[in-house]
C-alpha cells in the first residue's frame, strides 16, 4: 500500500505541476476547485484500477505456471499454491482505495492555484 500510495502520489504531483496553464484556464473559465479535484482524484482512481486489474491479472497468470496443491504427491515438494482462493478483488479494491488517497493531496493542492499565476507560468 506504502508503494502504491506514493507511486499515485509522485505521479499526480507532476501531473499537477505539467499541467499548471491548463488548471489555470479551467479555472479561469469558472470551473470550481471541487471540480478541479474531482478531475484529479478520478485521474488517480483510474491509476489505481487499471494498476490493481493489471497487477491481479498478472498475478493470476505468473501463478498458472506453477504446479498447484492437488497435482503434487505424497514426497513431492514444490509451492503449495490455490489460485482459486486468491483474494484478487479485494487486492483490486486496496489498490484503488489508496490510489484514490494518495490523489487527495495533489488534487487539493491543484484546486488551490491561482488562475492569473496559472496561466502565466
Amino acid at each position: 500500500m506504502l508503494t502504491i500510495v506514493i507511486g499515485v502520489a509522485s505521479a499526480l504531483v507532476l501531473s499537477t505541476y505539467r499541467r499548471r496553464p491548463e488548471i489555470g484556464i479551467m479555472r479561469a473559465m469558472g470551473a470550481g476547485r471541487w471540480f478541479v479535484m474531482v478531475v484529479f482524484v478520478s485521474q488517480g482512481a483510474l491509476i489505481g484500477l487499471m494498476g490493481g486489474l493489471l497487477g491481479a491479472a498478472a498475478g493470476y497468470f505468473v501463478l498458472l505456471t506453477f504446479p498447484g496443491r492437488e497435482s503434487l504427491g505424497p514426497g513431492q515438494s514444490g509451492l503449495p499454491i490455490d489460485i482459486s482462493q486468491g483474494a484478487y478483488g479485494l487486492a483490486i479494491f486496496l489498490t484503488t482505495l489508496g490510489a484514490i488517497i494518495a490523489s487527495i493531496l495533489p488534487a487539493r493542492a491543484a484546486a488551490r492555484l491561482d488562475p492569473i499565476t496559472a496561466i502565466g507560468q
